[in-house]
């Protein structure tokens, strides 16, 4: 029966003494030594020199192993190992309780051997779940031998290992001297190695470029995806381009656009686009091009309709009409340019707004030389005021406001004379002038008889402007109120236009001086005519009564008398 060693110094200093190493000597003096390590002459491995474990003091008959060193199997594998025990003859010594019986009577031989040999597997399978709760609780130690003085080719192993620094999948490992690798993780099980196969077959597809069968399904749905969409954007762009075009769902909008001189169709669409009247410019432009209209745009203010297609929207800029339906008009003379606007709106020839924008933001001047030297036409409430010439006109209906204005410009130009521009040379006056001059003739006058004498009447204040530096007239002061004023809000930008405009044409106030920065009517052929040849007469005032008799008068008592007699037939009435 082999010895039981408690104490691993004892173990080690027994090992020592009955294997002590062969010393000899040879022919010439030196001894020969055994330099190989111990167990390697002995013939047992490394694992035959892990220490027994040492029996606790304790009462807990679960611990069979100090704290300091692990549990290590009972029975040994290789019977030549000095710690082999046999598991029939060494049995551990039995203590109290079950457990302790059986161990006594396996000792005694009181116990047949295979339930000896059952006890003892159930006690290998508790230290081994012992061994590696403690392995866990204690990575550092994986069951090595230590030595306070190593064979120098374990040392050598150990640094090679280091210096290798080899990594498994689950962390570092090196190898022993049979070339095992002995590593601190745990076993791989079967799922991790399924794991690793897949992932290691996956790969290799990848690389040989196989796709699976999910990824295949993924790759025809992105594929799907990417041509549902882009079909999606072709066909809301090819509606927007048709709807374009043919205006088949469009929202019906009435829009003012203003068309400057010299405008192409590129320029054109792009106003087109940023009013909305239009979805895809560069198609819209793509097909007018195909379609090789001509550039040829007529200034002016239009307004167009959303549910109109490019075609229809391009042709009534360039001076084309809807429809071939006309109307008659009449307009007396005296109008203002507001009153036409109302009447041609209301015939349904063009909108007011449209008419008025076309005058105020087109420049006519660079078409019809009469307008050349109008002077401060940024100042005035409307530029054309005295030019839109009163008379019978002949429109279609839906016609675009940049040809209305043109018809009317058409006939002034047609009206004023070779003879009339030379006059006005005569007289010192410029158009403009003798023009601003015929409207307040126009206002002023209750008849057409009555014109050279009141022109007689403002020329001669016109012609002593230290004397009478204003005109005086209520005609002005009337423009002011019901014609300007109207327009305007009580908010502080639009009364200090109208302050602005109060300087500017009513000749009662103190800043306008002479004639009124513009007309304030449009005259008819007897007021011009009368504003170049008016009578030659000393009156330098005049006065209305209420059935629309003049008094004329040199002075002003004169005037004041005049003003007795005008109240007079009021009052008789």
């Amino acid at each position: 029966m082999a010895r039981d060693f408690n104490d691993y110094d004892e173990l080690l200093n027994s090992f020592d003494k009955n294997n002590s190493r062969d010393i000899s000597s040879n022919s010439s003096g030196n001894v020969n030594r055994d330099t190989r390590p111990d167990f390697e002459r002995t013939g047992f491995s490394m694992s035959d020199l892990k220490p027994e474990p040492v029996r606790s003091n304790s009462n807990n008959n679960d611990m069979y192993f100090s704290k300091q060193e692990p549990p290590t199997p009972r029975r040994r594998q290789n019977p030549n190992s000095p710690f082999y025990r046999d598991p029939e003859k060494d049995l551990p010594t039995p203590k109290s309780g079950k457990r302790g019986n059986d161990a006594f009577k396996a000792a005694k031989g009181m116990l047949p051997k295979s339930k000896a040999d059952a006890y003892l597997d159930e006690l290998d399978k508790e230290e081994a779940k012992k061994r590696s709760r403690f392995e866990r609780e204690n990575k550092k130690y994986n069951g090595e031998v230590y030595f306070s003085n190593p064979p120098q080719e374990i040392k050598e192993e150990a640094e090679r290992q280091k210096r290798a620094g080899a990594k498994s999948p689950y962390g570092k490992y090196a190898r022993n001297a049979s070339g095992d690798k002995v590593t601190s993780a745990p076993p791989v099980t079967a799922a991790q190695r399924r794991e690793i196969a897949m992932k290691k077959r996956q790969k290799e597809r990848k690389a040989q470029g196989i796709l699976t069968v999910k990824e295949k399904l993924m790759k025809l749905a992105v594929y799907f995806l990417i041509v549902a969409v882009t079909s999606t954007i072709l066909c809301i762009y090819g509606i927007g381009c048709i709807n374009d075009v043919l205006a088949i769902e469009k929202r019906e909008m009435d829009c003012e656009v203003t068309i400057s001189a010299g405008a192409t169709n590129s320029d054109v669409i792009d106003i087109l686009k940023d009013n909305d009247l239009i979805r895809n410019k560069l198609f819209c432009k793509l097909f007018i091009k195909v379609l090789g209209d001509d550039d040829e745009f007529v200034s002016g203010s239009y307004t167009i309709n959303s549910d109109w297609g490019i075609e229809k929207m391009l042709s009534t800029m360039q001076g084309g009409t809807n429809t071939y339906e006309t109307i008659t008009l009449t307009f007396p003379e005296g109008y203002t340019i507001d009153q036409i606007a109302e009447k041609l709106e209301s015939n349904n020839v063009c909108t007011a707004s449209s008419f008025i924008k076309t005058m105020q933001s087109v420049d006519f001047s660079t078409e019809y030389a009469f307008l050349k030297n109008q002077a401060d036409k940024e100042l005035r409430f409307r530029t054309l005021e005295g030019y839109i010439y009163p008379d019978t006109y002949e429109f279609y209906i839906g016609e675009n406001a940049s040809s209305v204005v043109r018809r009317f410009l058409d006939n002034f130009e047609s009206k004023w004379t070779a003879d009339y521009t030379k006059r006005a040379k005569e007289l010192g006056m410029t158009i403009d002038e003798v023009i601003t001059l015929a409207s307040i003739i126009q206002a002023e006058a209750a008849n057409s008889g009555q014109m050279k004498d009141i022109s007689s009447v403002l020329h001669n204040r016109l012609d002593k402007p230290g004397t009478f530096p204003r005109l005086e007239c209520d005609s002005t002061e009337k423009y002011l109120i019901e014609t300007i004023k109207v327009t305007l809000t009580s908010s502080t930008t639009d009364t200090q236009k109208y302050i602005a405009y109060r300087d500017l044409y009513d000749t009662y106030s103190t800043d306008c001086k002479g004639l009124p920065v513009g007309a304030i009517c449009n005259p008819g052929g007897a007021a011009i005519a009368a504003a170049l040849y008016p009578t030659d007469t000393n009156y330098n005032y005049f006065r209305h009564d209420t059935k629309g008799n003049v008094y004329y008068a040199n002075t002003f008592s004169e005037h004041n008398q005049n003003g007795y007699k005008a109240a007079a037939v009021g009052d008789d009435d």
